[in-house]
């Protein structure tokens, strides 16, 4: 009778370790301790066995080119520019070598949901040093008349989509830059009886938002500017 040593240990070593080891009678206090340790040894051998050994953990066929039509989705804020604005991206860094496209598009993103977020609660002192007093006026407008008409609006901001640089325009006294907010948002406003009377609080639509930012050049005041707010 032919016996596979191999089966016959594993169903051993796994019963015994299921049902447990029958108590021994040992004098060698480390009895249980190399018991166990055999059978990892063990365990580790016939998984190799099994699996086998990768000594080479990368595809050949995928390569970074592949990597990145593959994850389109994934851009560096730094290409988020087209390529008409490439060139006076370059100019404004001549007038100011300090300037990085990428804390440009982090801070205006950032100022993007600082404004959603105090428009919807009333409050938009946060804003007022960062907004030109026209376009503050608008916002203070519209809050006053959701106020007193007790209407309750709400705005989740859900993801940006996309966010990108369109234009550069750059004068003696000023550097404008404008900027387009794709996001996905849920918006809806509530009369004084928390009914809906316009948009959806259960679903989300795509918004389209061009920002204009300004920088005053040759000035101690360095702070970018929200000077114009569209909806397309």
């Amino acid at each position: 009778m032919n016996i596979n040593f191999n089966k016959f240990l594993y169903n051993v070593l796994f019963t015994n370790l299921i049902m447990g080891f029958p108590k021994m009678q040992t004098s060698f206090p480390y009895f249980d301790i190399i018991i166990f340790g055999v059978i990892a040894i063990f365990l580790i051998l016939r998984l190799k066995n099994i699996l086998g050994t990768k000594t080479d953990i990368e595809d050949p066929n995928f390569t970074k080119e592949q990597s990145g039509k593959k994850f389109s989705n994934i851009i560096p804020l730094k290409t988020n520019i087209n390529q008409a604005s490439s060139t006076e991206i370059q100019k404004i860094i001549k007038v100011d070598p300090q300037f990085n496209v990428d804390d440009f598009l982090s801070g205006s993103e950032t100022f993007f949901k600082m404004v959603l977020e105090c428009f919807v609660n009333g409050n938009i002192d946060n804003i007022q040093e960062y907004t030109k007093p026209s376009v503050l006026k608008s916002f203070k407008s519209a809050i006053n008349d959701r106020i007193q008409e007790k209407e309750t609006e709400i705005i989740e901001l859900n993801s940006i989509k996309k966010h990108e640089i369109l234009s550069v325009n750059i004068t003696k006294i000023s550097i404008k830059i404008r900027v387009l907010f794709e996001t996905l948002q849920v918006r809806a406003l509530m009369d004084k009886d928390k009914k809906i009377i316009d948009g959806d609080k259960d679903n989300e639509i795509l918004v389209k938002d061009e920002w204009v930012f300004e920088r005053k050049i040759n000035t101690n005041n360095q702070n970018w500017v929200l000077i114009e707010t569209k909806s397309i």
